[in-house]
């Protein structure tokens, strides 16, 4: 008869049993891409230029079902895995990050940051987990990271959605027509990941514009222009100035709080004392004009 903590042990080593077979699903799509687009091609740059570089390609290839799909950006030949809006505003937007439930602490440093965290399908900051097996047959889990938005955006033509919802089910977005990150950086973390945005239409009204032309902090790397470390006195991670009109990245404090300005906010829509339910950020290419 098993003991209890033998019993503990077996429930621990199932669910990450459960956990790692997830993760497998969600890149047989990955792993379909690439055997049958390089079994059926005898070069390379005929590969590359037949797979999708973001969400739009994959619209484009007649997938019109939200949900987890592989991306090959062009300075990204190896591909990752992204979640795709295909419903919102005509679809094929690129989700960079989402916040839901507050099942995921974003109050993290640079390493995490650049590294990615959370889950592709629920809270996540542009984390995707591409796993090969390697010749022991044992999986290897490589989260992918902030480099991920630059490569996507680098070439510039990207367009930025953010949604987003507060506890009493009222929803708003902010559309900025230009987004880049890092677009004239010869080495993008050095310079810190800049951000630029232009363009502002909605109905959050602009809570983003103020942080255009700004270096992304975290609470161990201070890279904005206040005195203090923003990220440290608001509790996030962001493009900060002097600080900020929005803080996506704050703490998950659910509506109203008593505390300054370091939830999940977007001032221009809800003030500095209110932390939202929901955002989502979501990037896709101009979308061409109609003929």
């Amino acid at each position: 008869m098993l003991s209890e903590s033998h019993s503990g042990v077996l429930k621990l080593a199932a669910g990450f049993s459960d956990s790692l077979l997830s993760l497998k699903r969600e890149t047989e799509n990955l792993n379909k891409v690439n055997i049958e687009l390089l079994g059926n091609s005898k070069h390379r740059g005929t590969v590359l230029s037949a797979l999708p570089r973001d969400c739009s390609d994959v619209q484009d290839d007649g997938n019109n079902q939200n949900g987890v799909y592989s991306v090959f950006p062009t300075h990204d030949p190896d591909g990752f895995m992204v979640y795709c809006d295909m419903t919102t505003d005509g679809g094929g937007w690129t989700v960079i990050q989402r916040r839901e439930d507050g099942s995921v602490g974003f109050f993290r440093g640079w390493e995490a940051y650049k590294e990615g965290f959370g889950k592709t399908t629920g809270e996540h900051w542009l984390v995707t987990l591409l796993m090969v097996l390697n010749e022991d047959g044992m999986m290897n889990i490589t989260h992918l990271n902030i480099n991920r938005i630059y490569f996507l955006t680098r070439s510039g033509g990207y367009e930025l959605r953010i949604d987003m919802a507060d506890f009493d089910n009222a929803t708003a977005f902010a559309h900025y027509s230009e987004f880049s990150v890092g677009r004239d950086s010869v080495n993008p973390e050095e310079d810190g990941y800049p951000l630029n945005v232009e363009g502002y239409s909605g109905t959050a009204g602009d809570s983003l514009l103020k942080h255009s032309g700004m270096r992304f902090t975290t609470k161990d790397r201070d890279q904005d222009q206040s005195e203090n470390n923003c990220a440290s006195y608001y509790q996030g991670a962001w493009w900060y100035r002097n600080c900020h009109t929005s803080n996506l990245n704050g703490q998950y404090l659910s509506g109203g709080h008593a505390s300054y300005a370091d939830g999940v906010e977007w001032s221009s829509w809800t003030g500095w004392q209110y932390s939202l339910r929901f955002t989502e950020m979501k990037i896709r290419p101009h979308l061409k004009p109609v003929s």
